[in-house]
């Protein structure tokens, strides 16, 4: 690796890290994705708790349920990281002030930690209020973290490119729906073994992984066209 290349990538680091660190001053400070991921992570446990009272979810159901909280929570939020650039103004100096492979990693940064901020209380009450147990922690770990990592990556690509749009909200969900599904499979199904489910986590765990290379390898391929100044 040549000097120029090595200066090259650490300065993409710092820009990568001061779009993250500005992210969430500015989401403390407002704190409306925190907020909505937050409300809706937690307050849709406690609704279903009340509509399955008394009744005993098989770990398929429970894993299920488990992912699909969480992924319309992470579609009520994930969408700010860009939003609130074309709202503020921002886009377009951060377009001509950062490469755009910097923004995208540190708006997906962002949303990683973000996701794993929420979860942090919102699984544990998901699994009091259902009555989940997980059999094997260390796989329910992997599988959040995986499946965190595959949320990030896609919702920064495809917020990028829904926030350029008038109608932010709704197309950001209808074109990550369809993209996520492989995700969300393979992760109910990883969560419903980690639940008590009979059979081996190796396989939607693959699933996972190979789904989190290949949107991340499509995001850094196409981000540039995607961010275009």
């Amino acid at each position: 690796m040549t000097n120029s290349s090595l200066v090259t990538r650490q300065s993409s680091l710092k820009m990568a890290r001061a779009v993250f660190l500005k992210d969430w001053r500015g989401e403390w400070r407002v704190r409306a994705a925190l907020n909505a991921i937050v409300l809706f992570a937690i307050a849709a446990p406690i609704a279903l708790s009340f509509s399955v009272a008394r009744q005993h979810l098989e770990p398929e159901t429970q894993g299920g349920l488990l992912w699909a909280v969480l992924l319309f929570a992470a579609l009520v939020g994930l969408s700010r990281a860009f939003v609130k650039e074309e709202e503020s103004g921002t886009a377009h100096l951060l377009k001509l002030s950062c490469p755009p492979q910097a923004v995208m990693w540190g708006k997906a940064a962002f949303n990683l930690t973000l996701l794993v901020a929420t979860q942090l209380a919102a699984v544990p009450i998901f699994m009091v209020l259902l009555g989940a147990k997980p059999f094997l922690p260390g796989a329910l770990f992997l599988v959040l973290l995986l499946g965190d990592i595959g949320l990030a990556g896609v919702s920064t690509l495809l917020g990028a490119m829904a926030a350029q749009t008038r109608s932010r909200g709704a197309l950001f969900a209808a074109i990550a729906i369809p993209v996520l599904l492989p995700l969300l499979v393979a992760a109910a199904e990883a969560t419903a073994i980690a639940f008590g489910k009979p059979g081996s986590v190796a396989v939607p765990l693959q699933m996972l992984a190979s789904y989190d290379a290949a949107m991340l390898a499509a995001a850094w391929m196409l981000f540039d066209f995607v961010w275009a100044p």
